[in-house]
């Protein structure tokens, strides 16, 4: 890349190719205002660009070469965050009685119909359907946000939702996000592929900057594939680190802190222990962090892109909104099943997001989706374009959707990851150990062998997940009275200045919006081997709380309009705080352990200890003397110490069934399919003779 530019800086005037991207006056050697300024005739950009990777240039800048990337990436789920939009407004109340995703960061429409922008015909094919089958989930159309309207807001409090988001949405690629620790990064494309220190300081060469300055870059270096080395400080690295990662993945679900370990705590709280000069963590990424048990991919070495394709992070040219509707690779992908290696199962396996049913019974697709996939004797044309290109050896490995994956090979019997960090990989074949008796966790042959069941309706993650974080009841309150602003990150990142940088390019020159968001906790945050439930795939899935809004709304004349407020479905009566299905991407190789879901009614979703923890929400709770009815008596206690939540009709955030059986809370609200676990599955777990039958099922194994 950098060869290229220099060939087309020299045509321009500048031998270094900086003008290729930013533009400016090359021939100004004195004057860095002068330098910075304009644009070389026969450049497409016609003035300076400080930031090439901005939204607002980044078609004549990145697009002279990745234009599928920068066509993708406008309408991928890092940029529109239409899957995180429905959940709140969902749990607001707001659109809750279907699945339909409304909403984005901007207006958008898919010009170009379902087709993906890259993949091989058998992943055009798979995507299509997927479209057609889901099209509340991947739409042809997403509108901007709206605004909260006050002339409104008594007969509707639920809009404060909007609000909330317009806020809550620092991260999103168009806008630069927050200047704080952790979160420092650059715009658009450099937002993943710019590396920012956690302090967001420079630390490279060049002696006009200003190394004390936020806000910088680390160096001056793209990072990107394992060809594209970086050096700071000394040291030489490759690929888009999982710091990178955590700038934005560190809230909501947090998977790039679990995946390294890290459980996110609150923003305040001392926790041992102390630093070199007794002082106690300080806040990154917002949070403060417990280290509970890393993934064992990132034990290994791995980084999130040696599993997530280009069509996963950069979006594949389809309106993104759920992860699940877009995320490419599945577990058996490389590691097979017991009794089949990665090229004998046939595509699909894993991602059964498709309704074999609703599929034309003519689609070359359903031969695709019942005959071995085999192995590919060429990488996608975008990995050979600009990834490291790695020797097939017998074939590459190819995803549940079709698409070879140019970093993972067979190679005679062993399979090999080679990892954008510059490591190789062996990666463990579950037909081998099965054939050659190598199980080093003998309740993972009970699981996958004896009860092979398990490997037909439940996701793999769901055994090798031993932990997940989940973050119940989040309490707060969205105030309009006193001229309250906060910062509106849809329109900062809307507004874009004449040098194609957003509004908050600078950290400060925000668009604000009336309200503010305060006061806002969790009821209590957990982090333990996970509850179970229903994917959109309908498999055997962990479940996490994440957002669960018990909101409180203030007028702009200070008249309470919402009072902790849990929103109920308007059909059935039903809460729209939801349990998240999720991997939680902290694998272990050690599954956890058979009683945890069997046998155990937290799991099965009955709440903890079947809702004998916190069982009165609905009841206000009084700490000063009562009588003996327990009615408080003195003036000074009139007031609950705790105050009641009306519409929270469960134990506690976590139970989505009572004990009839009768589903209380949502699960999932991207899905219809997404749901508690079924009676049969349920009773299942409560069978306290599944070990003898798994134990008797490896016995007539031959």
């Amino acid at each position: 890349m950098a060869r290229q530019l220099y060939v087309l800086g020299a045509n321009l005037g500048d031998p270094n190719g900086c003008v290729v991207c930013h533009g400016g006056n090359p021939g100004a050697t004195d004057d860095a205002q002068l330098a910075h300024s304009g644009a070389p005739d026969g450049n497409v950009l016609d003035h300076f660009a400080p930031a090439p990777d901005a939204f607002a240039v980044m078609d004549k800048t990145c697009g002279q070469c990745h234009y599928q990337q920068t066509r993708s990436i406008r309408k991928s789920i890092m940029s529109t965050e239409a899957g995180k939009i429905k959940v709140i407004t969902y749990g607001w109340g707001v659109d809750n009685d279907d699945h339909l995703h409304r909403y984005g960061n901007y207006d958008l429409v898919d010009e170009d119909g379902p087709a993906p922008l890259y993949g091989t015909p058998e992943y055009e094919a798979y995507v299509r359907e997927v479209v057609a089958q889901h099209p509340d989930q991947i739409p042809d159309r997403l509108a901007k946000i709206p605004q909260a309207d006050m002339a409104t807001l008594a007969e509707f409090p639920q809009q404060a939702a909007y609000s909330y988001m317009r806020n809550c949405n620092a991260c999103h690629l168009p806008g630069k996000g927050k200047a704080e620790k952790g979160h420092y990064r650059g715009l658009g494309c450099s937002g993943c592929h710019i590396p920012y220190g956690l302090e967001g300081q420079y630390e490279g060469g060049d002696q006009a900057l200003d190394k004390d300055k936020k806000g910088r870059m680390l160096v001056h270096s793209i990072q990107a594939t394992e060809k594209s080395k970086v050096e700071v400080n000394g040291h030489q690295y490759s690929g888009i680190q999982v710091s990178t990662c955590n700038a934005c993945h560190s809230s909501g679900r947090r998977i790039s802190l679990s995946y390294q370990g890290l459980f996110a705590v609150d923003r305040t709280t001392t926790y041992a222990p102390f630093d070199i000069e007794g002082k106690p963590q300080t806040p990154s990424s917002t949070y403060l962090y417990k280290h509970v048990k890393e993934d064992v991919h990132h034990q290994a070495g791995m980084i999130c892109q040696d599993c997530h394709t280009s069509a996963d992070m950069h979006g594949n040219g389809n309106i993104g909104t759920v992860a699940l509707a877009n995320v490419e690779p599945e577990c058996q992908d490389c590691h097979g099943t017991p009794t089949d290696y990665p090229w004998d199962l046939p595509l699909g396996v894993g991602d059964e997001i498709l309704d074999m049913d609703k599929i034309d019974p003519e689609s070359p697709l359903i031969e695709m989706l019942t005959r071995p996939r085999g192995l590919a004797d060429h990488a996608m044309p975008v990995t050979v374009a600009f990834a490291t290109n790695h020797d097939k050896k017998d074939g590459y490995l190819i995803s549940a959707r079709g698409n070879p994956f140019g970093n993972v090979v067979k190679d005679g019997d062993k399979v090999i990851l080679h990892s954008a960090t510059g490591k190789t990989l062996d990666v463990p074949i579950l037909k081998d150990i099965e054939e050659n008796d190598a199980w080093q966790n003998p309740e993972g042959r009970l699981a996958m062998v004896g009860a092979a069941r398990h490997l037909e309706t439940m996701e793999c993650y769901a055994c090798h997940a031993t932990w997940a974080p989940s973050y119940y009841g989040y309490t707060y309150k969205i105030d309009y009275s006193d001229g309250h602003q906060m910062v509106d990150w849809v329109e900062s990142s809307g507004k874009v200045n004449p040098d194609g940088t957003s509004a908050d390019a600078d950290g400060k020159s925000f668009v604000m919006q009336q309200g503010d968001v305060t006061d806002g906790d969790y009821a209590y945050a957990r982090w333990e081997e996970p509850v179970l439930g229903i994917n959109a795939e309908g498999r055997v899935t962990p479940l996490v709380g994440v957002i669960q809004t018990t909101a409180t709304v203030v007028d702009e004349t200070g008249k309470v309009v919402l009072r902790n407020h849990v929103a109920k479905r308007e059909s059935d009566g039903m809460l729209t705080i939801d349990m998240q299905p999720l991997n939680p991407h902290t694998t272990t190789r050690q599954a956890r352990a058979c009683t945890s879901c069997h046998l155990d009614t937290r799991t099965m979703g009955y709440g903890m200890r079947q809702s004998d923890v916190g069982t009165s929400p609905q009841t206000p709770i009084y700490m000063g003397i009562r009588d003996m009815d327990g009615q408080p008596i003195t003036r000074q206690g009139a007031k609950p110490q705790i105050e009641a939540i009306e519409n929270l009709n469960t134990g506690d955030y976590m139970t989505i069934l009572d004990t009839d059986g009768c589903q209380l809370m949502e699960v999932g609200p991207h899905f219809s399919r997404s749901k508690p676990l079924s009676k049969q599955q349920r009773d299942a777990l409560k069978d306290k003779e599944y070990r003898v039958k798994a134990e008797k099922a490896l016995e007539r194994k031959p």
